[in-house]
């Protein structure tokens, strides 16, 4: 059986298909980005359809990558069993761990299917669904660190891998300074009083809430009104700068 699987539709809808003690990658994968980039699965197609801006929109791409290639990795190194099963239903079959040495997964998190004949070409008509070990995923899951709050340097340092490894070098520079005695008796690097890679908190709207005391609904209509600091768009995400909501 051979259907059409349009790149990320999966996650509009993620239907919910049945195989003994697994799960679809698509349904694995939804959790991991859920828990490491902040994105609900829906907000996937819209993401992936968004012009490239050199910005948010590519910071977001290159997000929900890396999670697709840390998760391709715990397939490839064994530590999570993955199956394949014929579109509409049949027999499930082991899918071997080299399979996943791929130089880019993310087209198979895109459909959550391949063609068993084919597995190294992602355009070839899909044949099979890929599916994960439902309990190995889940105790991997359970001990997996979010990402936790951006901060609005860790997005620049998505878009522009130039700024990180100059930041990476200035970091071992200050490393090594030597460190001075302030006034208050503290000691500090000579160096930057701004560490390198450390910058502004981004939040949720849900984080900025619980900092302020405020409603979400009153932050949105003060927004609005331009008496809040405005949202930095990640995708269909949004985040504020944690410096601003305070000032």
């Amino acid at each position: 059986m051979s259907i059409t699987i349009p790149p990320w539709s999966p996650y509009e809808g993620l239907l919910s298909l049945l195989s003994n003690g697994r799960k679809t990658l698509t349904a694995a994968f939804a959790d991991v980005v859920q828990c490491r980039a902040g994105f609900p699965p829906y907000e996937l197609p819209e993401i992936f359809a968004a012009p490239s801006d050199e910005g948010e929109n590519d910071a977001a791409r290159d997000l929900v990558r890396l999670d697709a290639e840390h998760l391709a990795r715990m397939f490839a190194n064994g530590r999570l069993a993955t199956f394949a099963r014929p579109l509409g239903g049949g027999e499930v079959v082991s899918i071997d761990a080299r399979l996943w040495e791929l130089d880019d997964p993310l087209a198979r998190f895109a459909t959550g299917a391949f063609n068993l004949e084919q597995w190294p070409d992602p355009q070839a008509p899909p044949t099979h669904r890929i599916f994960v070990h439902d309990a190995q995923f889940d105790e991997w899951l359970a001990a997996l660190k979010p990402l936790g709050s951006l901060t609005a340097r860790q997005v620049e340092e998505i878009v522009d891998p130039q700024l990180r490894a100059a930041r990476a070098v200035a970091a071992r520079r200050a490393n090594s300074a030597p460190m001075v005695k302030l006034e208050d008796g503290e000691l500090a690097k000579t160096l930057s009083s701004d560490p390198p890679g450390v910058g502004p908190l981004l939040l949720t709207v849900e984080e900025v809430s619980e900092l302020i005391g405020r409603s979400v609904s009153s932050i949105y209509g003060d927004e609005k009104k331009g008496a809040f600091p405005e949202r930095i768009k990640l995708g269909s995400s949004s985040r504020w700068r944690k410096d601003e909501v305070l000032a």
